[in-house]
């Protein structure tokens, strides 16, 4: 099996500690289990995939979002580039949309 390496920006950590309350082992762990477990954009369908298309029109560096949770990871690559919490009225979707 291919073992990605997934590399978090300072922002991310920033962004991490800021809206989360997270400090670095917890988005060093979440970030792992979201890069090889979250939701993609195919997984996801409805609101949650428009949602979805409007971070990327924001974000166009961004080429893999991955929703883990009640998050949402924004990774170029293997790199998170930030997070951000998922709308309140989008995370029981999230929840139906699980693998």
């Amino acid at each position: 099996m291919n073992e990605v390496v997934i590399v978090i920006t300072d922002h991310a950590y920033k962004r991490a500690k800021e809206r989360l309350k997270w400090k670095k082992a917890a988005l060093d762990r979440m970030a792992e289990k979201a890069y090889q477990d979250g939701l993609t954009h195919k997984d996801v369908k409805g609101r949650i995939r428009a949602y979805l298309n409007d971070v990327y029109q924001k974000n166009k560096r961004i080429n893999n979002i991955r929703v883990h949770g009640e998050n949402i990871f924004l990774f170029t690559g293997s790199k998170l580039l930030t997070i951000y919490r998922l709308p309140n009225d989008l995370s029981s979707s999230a929840q139906k949309c699980k693998k």
